[in-house]
């Protein structure tokens, strides 16, 4: 094979041994796996002491993905400069969070990769090519994932010889490298469908042996599962104050009940394909059949057992907590909007089971400040804060209920009440804690001692025609009160995966298997943390009325209650905004009805003595407004990968 020729994942495998970059001190990155100080740094070097070998493993857990938009400056080092791996992190979907492909968000940053790229219909296999603004990438220059998966495998194939670690400390490292593994696998199956595997390190000398082709769904999967109960059985199932961060034994079996969670859904778990299938071209034909291809993104057919095996996953997890005295529990203490801003940010809560922190000291430098945040930096006067990235919409707003449970739509409100109000007196007051815990309204929580100004002039809100808060909402999740001492020094952290989400996973698996009564027991866990009473089916009618269930989709293989379904997909679109579990919750579920669907805004004005809010106003279109494509539903891959014919097919559509 000639080098001109080299795949994707053999130029990530290859980029370390080939290099020959100098640098003045060991780096994280993959400089640190070329050079020492002065001296050659080679395999066996890396290898021959404990101190290279963690580092070796931290430039690994560098390259895991965070929800957080991070700088790609000299403040915040990146994979060119061999650091840790922020770049990746930083400008993925062009420094949008995932959330504005979903009814949470509409961007308004046009130069982010959700405006540009999704928005106006451009993205295509050539675009995977070279932008770094897609949702993930396939290449290394775009993601971090492969360099991820050959760091950690670098690791496993090598720890055993560092003489001075210990054997447990050895497996521990293992398991932690298998966990890393697991993950940036899983993100690609989430984005992708069935992709290569590898296990093991690819060098010079080893090439030809090496199967580079695409493989199915199922294949997949297993990878994914044989990853986390290989680190399970090497992993404490908890780790210190100290050591927080550090992958667990329940990390390791909540990833898993993810993993099943997402290919039991119907995405790939149905009578019939999302698309028809792409047949291999090329040299890829010689590789790859055409029933191959065909389950790379399909499992070939329902089986109710997908969901059975979620519920069996989340009974083996709670029974192994129960066992080591519950140690996870949802942060909860009788304090509902003070517990939803900790569960997801704070270190050692005891509810996070997966973080990927980075090496900054406050949120406060974050680009996520500037690029999310509301229109006016509170602490220096800044005006120019808040770029358009976080305009939530009122759709998402809408899926708030009151204080007790109850459906609290805006055009209700204005319906009963008109279109005039007062600071005390909005569509948002009693309502779910998490709304104004997550997104700046009016009526809600406070906001630096005083009602959030979000009419037009108002120092959240902005001017009328700028982008920073025009859909009338922005983000206030991870940025809290803008006070130092609950916002600048809180830790970067973003909660990869937290007991929230196996909760609601339960209970979707115990809906989608016919045990309606018990799966409500596991919805309640979060609604009653956020001060939500019991969920009721009298309730759960006003939720979900007949005319709005009858838009959504059926699916006749399952047993699941629709309107329990919607239910908690609705909590987990309460839960978990911005930290990127919408977008997959709809994919998997193929929810073409919610991401087709018009979004809104509304528009205040007034001030603080006399308001008006607007009726609901439609908000910019999205190519796949009201013609949603089920190609969209995965990524393309880039097509340089497919031409060079090594079994790679091409995704349904693209």
């Amino acid at each position: 094979m000639k080098k001109k020729n080299l795949t994707i994942i053999q130029l990530v495998a290859l980029a370390a041994l080939t290099a020959a970059t100098g640098c003045t001190d060991l780096k994280f990155g993959d400089r640190f796996l070329e050079k020492a100080p002065g001296v050659d740094m080679t395999i066996d070097s890396i290898f021959s002491r404990k101190l290279y070998a963690d580092r070796a493993l931290t430039s690994a857990y560098a390259t895991m993905r965070s929800c957080l938009t991070l700088g790609s400056d000299e403040d915040f080092p990146n994979e060119s400069n061999g650091d840790y791996g922020y770049k990746p992190a930083a400008d993925k979907l062009g420094w949008d969070n995932l959330d504005a492909l979903t009814d949470i968000v509409n961007s308004h940053m046009s130069y982010g990769g959700a405006a540009s790229i999704y928005y106006s219909g451009i993205y295509n296999a050539e675009t995977e090519n070279s932008s770094s603004s897609t949702k993930m990438g396939f290449n290394p220059w775009q993601d971090a994932t492969w360099w991820g998966i050959r760091r950690a495998l670098l690791y496993i194939e090598n720890v055993d010889r560092v003489p001075d670690m210990t054997a447990d400390e050895k497996e521990r490292g293992k398991g932690e490298a298998y966990m890393i593994m697991a993950c940036h696998y899983l993100d690609l199956l989430r984005n992708f469908g069935g992709i290569p595997l590898l296990d093991k390190a690819v060098n010079v000398s080893n090439l030809d042996g090496v199967d580079f082709r695409r493989r199915s769904v199922e294949q997949t999967l297993k990878h994914i599962i044989s990853l986390c109960d290989e680190a399970a059985e090497r992993l404490p199932w908890t780790v210190s104050a100290a050591e927080d961060g550090r992958f667990t034994k329940a990390a390791a079996m909540g990833l898993k009940i993810r993993a099943l969670a997402f290919v039991a859904s119907p995405l790939f778990n149905s009578a019939t394909p999302y698309a028809p299938a792409q047949s291999p071209v090329g040299d890829n034909a010689a590789k790859v059949s055409a029933q191959e291809a065909e389950l790379m993104t399909w499992l070939g057919g329902f089986s109710a057992d997908r969901w059975q095996q979620v519920v069996t996953a989340c009974q083996e997890f709670f029974d192994e907590n129960a066992r080591n005295g519950n140690v996870y529990a949802l942060v909860d203490t009788d304090n509902p909007a003070e517990d939803f801003s900790k569960c997801y940010a704070d270190r050692n809560n005891g509810e996070i089971l997966i973080s990927t922190g980075r090496q900054v000291e406050t949120f406060y430098d974050l680009y996520h400040t500037y690029c999310f945040g509301p229109s006016v930096d509170p602490i220096t006067g800044n005006k120019n804060w808040g770029w358009g990235g976080s305009c939530v919409t009122l759709n998402y707003v809408d899926l708030f209920p009151s204080n007790t449970g109850e459906p609290a739509r805006y055009r209700d409100w204005i319906a009963r009440n008109g279109h005039s109000g007062t600071l005390t007196h909005t569509p948002f007051v009693d309502r779910d804690p998490r709304l104004s815990e997550s997104v700046m309204v009016i009526g809600g929580k406070s906001f630096r001692g005083r009602q959030p100004e979000m009419w037009i002039g108002g120092t959240e809100r902005g001017e009328k025609n700028v982008g920073r808060a025009i859909s009338g909402f922005c983000i206030r999740k991870f940025f809290w009160d803008f006070n130092p001492e609950t916002y600048h020094y809180k830790p970067v952290c973003s909660p990869y995966l937290r007991l929230a989400e196996l909760c609601l996973t339960y209970a979707e698996a115990l809906n989608e298997t016919g045990n309606t009564d018990e799966a409500k027991v596991w919805l309640n866990k979060t609604r009653n943390r956020a001060g939500l009473p019991d969920i009721t089916d009298a309730q759960l009618a006003r939720l979900h009325p007949d005319d709005e269930l009858a838009k959504a989709p059926d699916y006749p293989e399952t047993s699941g209650d629709k309107r329990l379904r919607e239910e908690i997909l609705d909590e987990r679109a309460r839960e978990f905004c911005f930290e990127e579990v919408r977008w997959y919750d709809l994919i998997r579920w193929k929810r073409a009805d919610i991401l087709s669907e018009p979004l809104y805004g509304i528009t205040i004005t007034g001030n603080a003595q006399a308001l008006e809010f607007s009726d609901p106003e439609p908000e910019p279109t999205r190519a796949w407004t009201g013609q949603f494509d089920p190609k969209w539903y995965l990524s393309a891959f880039p097509s340089d990968e497919i031409n060079k014919g090594y079994g790679l097919v091409q995704n349904p559509g693209w």
